[in-house]
């Protein structure tokens, strides 16, 4: 079911919605984009894959909260499974990122920021 809300944990109002909105910044065009399957939280040689720009703009909203279980991960998490439904990933950000097209990654993220405007 595309753009379904994912129930979060107690987290201050608006700061899922904030964390996506930077993620997909970090990433706003194809120059920005690292492909590789890399899962650290920082970006490489200034380009940022899906997990290092979703663990980056965490970092920058909550002033260094782990992210790991963040509702926004877990947001971005099912979106992907809404655009690959039934795929079974290892790692999926990593695997996702390295499969996906740009526009695919710039969907998923305006999918999990979707279902959770305020």
């Amino acid at each position: 079911m595309p753009g379904r809300a994912v129930p979060s944990r107690a987290v201050p109002a608006g700061e899922t919605a904030r964390i996506l909105e930077t993620a997909s910044a970090l990433l706003a065009d194809e120059a920005a984009w690292d492909r590789s399957t890399e899962r650290a939280g920082q970006p490489r040689d200034g380009r940022y894959t899906l997990y290092s720009a979703l663990a980056t703009a965490c970092r920058q909203v909550t002033g260094g909260r782990d992210f790991h279980r963040h509702p926004a991960l877990q947001a971005v998490h099912a979106a992907i499974e809404d655009h690959a439904p039934g795929r079974q990933w290892t790692h999926r950000l990593a695997e996702f990122n390295a499969e996906a097209t740009f526009d695919d990654i710039k969907a998923v993220l305006a999918s999990a920021i979707a279902a959770h405007a305020a």
